[in-house]
């Protein structure tokens, strides 16, 4: 499987998945119904650093991975939900490191623009490698609990708390990411 996790407002991270069709050239089909109901699969290629949308042969667009420098400014969030609010972009104060995307983690519990009690995660500890959490559920909404494989917690007022002691904070974006420079990613 192939996920995506994204933003268009700096708010709402949604979820959309994929398979590859093809592992060694990166193809992946990937299903925009749930954000884009009209638009359905789309053809799509992965290389490091860009996911490209195709049209027949012909690239569409191109979704190319940040880099992160002095420009990525952070604050922590405070205005949240009542309750369930999970969604949205965390930092591990352990390991974060400001300009870099060191300790980063963005929380989906959207499928497209579907609000569920499924969650997906995706992060960084080093900044340069990412890594991606599936199948995470919602146990119980107003108390905030969830769980992701054989990780469980707590999540109230912008604050993630696992059993182990690990916290993540919520972040508020103070920049303006799609103006954050991109990767140059080999043509396809």
């Amino acid at each position: 499987p192939f996920v995506c996790i994204g933003c268009d407002d700096g708010v709402h991270w949604w979820t959309l998945s994929g398979k590859f069709s093809d592992v060694s050239t990166g193809a992946i089909d990937m299903d925009f119904t749930p954000k884009a109901p009209g638009v359905g699969f789309l053809k799509c290629k992965y290389v490091p650093g860009a996911l490209s949308f195709l049209d027949g042969d012909k690239i569409a667009n191109t979704w190319s991975r940040l880099t992160a420098n002095s420009g990525v400014a952070l604050e922590p969030q405070t205005k949240h939900a009542a309750f369930n609010d999970f969604n949205g972009l965390y930092v591990d104060p352990a390991i974060f490191k400001a300009g870099s995307f060191a300790g980063i983690r963005v929380v989906s519990d959207r499928l497209g623009k579907i609000m569920r009690d499924e969650l997906s995660v995706v992060g960084s500890d080093d900044g340069e490698s990412f890594w991606g959490l599936e199948e995470g559920k919602i146990t119980n909404k107003q108390a905030g609990q969830f769980q992701i494989g054989s990780l469980t917690g707590t999540c109230h007022n912008g604050l993630i708390k696992f059993r182990d002691g690990t916290e993540w904070v919520k972040m508020a974006a103070k920049c303006d990411f799609h103006a954050l420079p991109k990767e140059k990613a080999p043509k396809l």
